[in-house]
């Protein structure tokens, strides 16, 4: 789930309380249509924030593993995580079939792009020059590069997913200039542009995790496993592993509208019996 638009879900049992992004909540969600796991729709719930639409509270049976989208076996909890706390390039715009809302496959909408230009081998994207991370660090596109050189050599399923739409090497990620980043396709693939705008591709403070990096850990796995370094509209406040996740807005967040709901908390319950009784 994220907090900041309409939930998507990716094929597994959705969390019992789902909401929506934009206005409350957008599940995360794997892949575009066609990509490794199939494209799921939207699952709108009526539950509303509490009092002054400051604190949201949420309820499920589980919670996050890993912080970390790249790290090795993140869950799908995990994965939710990294839909609110850090931004892609693009994202799907919403369609809504008999009601119920779904991403659309073909259509996109900037998030920390300002704008995307496409060639006949390469995508070029422009930056938003205001965009920062949560620490006050301005996004550029060498952090869009160390992310996506990341993503396609961490293994698992990142690097799985990025293959989905082509992007299998380092050397395809360019930097043009500060704001400017351009991706070179292998080959004419018409899931590559669908492929950035899933969870994967997503955009981390690279210095402030080369800090923490380690010749064993050269990527700061380690580090990104319990703590977010992203620019999303929302950051980790704190993470109690199977217990509690907080979360709270950041107010300066351009990827979108801003969310409505200040502060999260998303609490562990493994009880059915005890998630219906406190919600």
């Amino acid at each position: 789930m994220t907090f900041a638009e309409p939930l998507e879900t990716i094929g597994f049992p959705a969390s019992e309380v789902l909401m929506k992004r934009r206005e409350f909540l957008k599940s995360m969600t794997a892949l575009a249509a066609g990509s490794a796991l199939p494209a799921a729709p939207a699952v709108w719930s009526p539950a509303k924030a509490q009092s002054r639409q400051e604190t949201l509270l949420l309820v499920s049976e589980s919670g996050p593993n890993n912080l970390d989208i790249h790290g090795v076996g993140t869950n799908v909890p995990g994965y939710e995580v990294s839909w609110n706390c850090y931004d892609r390039l693009i994202s799907h715009e919403m369609k809504t079939v008999n009601g119920t809302p779904y991403y659309d496959r073909d259509k996109f909408k900037m998030e920390l792009a300002d704008d995307m230009n496409v060639g006949d081998m390469s995508v070029t994207f422009k930056l938003k020059k205001n965009a920062t991370f949560h620490d006050g660090t301005p996004v550029t596109a060498k952090d869009v590069k160390w992310s996506f050189d990341r993503a396609v050599t961490v293994g698992g399923f990142p690097t799985f997913q990025m293959s989905a739409g082509s992007m299998t090497k380092p050397e395809q990620f360019v930097v043009v200039d500060d704001n400017t980043i351009r991706v070179d396709l292998l080959k004419k693939d018409r899931l590559t542009i669908p492929d950035l705008a899933v969870v994967v591709p997503c955009v981390l403070n690279s210095e402030l995790v080369k800090k923490h990096a380690t010749d064993k850990d050269p990527w700061g796995l380690d580090y990104t496993k319990q703590n977010t370094a992203g620019g999303g509209a929302y950051r980790v406040a704190s993470w109690n592993a199977g217990t509690e996740v907080i979360f709270e807005r950041n107010d300066k967040w351009v990827g979108g509208p801003l969310p409505k709901v200040k502060r999260v908390v998303w609490r562990m319950v493994p009880s059915a019996g005890n998630r219906r009784a406190l919600l």
